[in-house]
């Protein structure tokens, strides 16, 4: 994968323009500001302890806007088992999906699950905890794919996007796609070049778009990570994509919800025929397709219980009341038939 930082002849930004996408950082919009919370499915169980647990559990987390749940967590489960607790440090770790909690689990951090497995021998155990942010500004956020506000083009199916973006084609589009007008779009639009931007390779947010999308699959050439400068974070290259999209009316990227600006809209998604929007509703739901989860990792050997703690702890966090702090702190609590399944799994 080539991944170029200009390319003069289908972006000429002046310094005007740069100066224009500077100022943007101020024009920042939630894409659901006004909406209430996320309100916590009546059919999720309460927590009522199995048994009396007690001690102190330290967990970390590559990410940065989960101490305060974790906090909300352990004073709430603290009312039901008063002599446990349980905290969390952020650390400059791999992939920010996760919380590690307990001992042998910091491998979980690693890019892959290889290190974990060569350690210890087996897979490492792991719990959706609750489903990725969409309107908190979070690293780990629900993923939409974006064009500029004057793209005729209002949703786009998975095939054709992998078709769009991957050099391979995995999900088995016959075609390479490089025109709008092979996504439908007609009159002026339909011999107009496809631009594709999107973050570096090594980012989380680009490692979910390719496994879910592409199927793993490289992209392609003419993938392009606007703006320079390899040390910039994902919230920096998050806004560049958007003023870059701002500017282009050919282009087309993904990124988290909350770096949404005026000039760009969101487009929908179909799985097999099923079209989903990208809402609140839709993605807190489960419906739409792209929506991330956060995870928390125990070392558990397969066949053996989990440690009574931090079984009891993660029957309080997939209860109705942990939950229901799960939405007060901005993330989106897990659908019924998804957090039986983690409960399930903790037996």
């Amino acid at each position: 994968m080539s991944v170029r930082s200009t390319r003069a002849s289908r972006r000429a930004l002046s310094a005007a323009a740069l100066l224009l996408s500077l100022a943007a950082l101020s024009r920042l919009v939630v894409p659901a500001a006004a909406a209430p919370l996320v309100p916590v499915d009546p059919a999720l169980p309460d927590y009522v302890p199995h048994q009396r647990v007690s001690g102190s559990v330290v967990g970390y987390s590559g990410m940065d806007t989960v101490e305060k749940m974790m906090a909300a967590w352990d004073q709430a489960f603290r009312k039901y088992q008063p002599h446990a607790h349980f905290s969390v440090v952020q650390k400059d770790v791999g992939p920010e999906d996760r919380i590690a909690l307990g001992p042998d689990t910091m491998q979980v951090f690693h890019r892959t699950d290889l290190a974990y497995e060569d350690t210890y021998g087996y897979e490492p155990f792991r719990v959706k905890i609750c489903a990725a942010a969409y309107i908190l500004k979070s690293h780990v956020s629900a993923i939409g794919v974006y064009v500029n506000r004057s793209n005729p083009l209002t949703s786009i199916s998975l095939r054709k996007l992998d078709a769009v973006f991957s050099a391979e084609r995995r999900r088995g589009y016959p075609a390479n796609i490089s025109t709008w007008g092979q996504l439908g779009l007609t009159g002026a639009w339909a011999d107009r070049p496809i631009h594709i931007y999107g973050f570096y390779w090594h980012d989380d947010v680009t490692a979910y778009f390719r496994r879910l999308v592409m199927l793993d699959a490289p992209f392609k050439w003419t993938y392009d990570v606007p703006g320079a400068g390899m040390s910039r974070t994902t919230p920096q290259v998050a806004t560049a994509i958007m003023s870059a999209l701002a500017h282009d009316p050919d282009g087309i990227s993904f990124g988290n919800a909350s770096y949404m600006t005026p000039e760009v809209k969101p487009l929908g998604l179909s799985v097999n025929g099923v079209q989903s929007p990208f809402s609140l509703s839709d993605v807190a739901s489960g419906r739409y397709p792209l929506q991330r989860y956060l995870y928390i990792y125990v070392n558990r050997m397969p066949g053996q219980p989990l440690n009574p703690l931090l079984k009891e702890f993660l029957r309080f966090i997939l209860s109705r009341q942990g939950q229901s702090l799960v939405s007060t702190n901005e993330y989106l609590p897990l659908p019924p038939a998804v957090d039986a399944r983690q409960l399930k799994k903790l037996d």
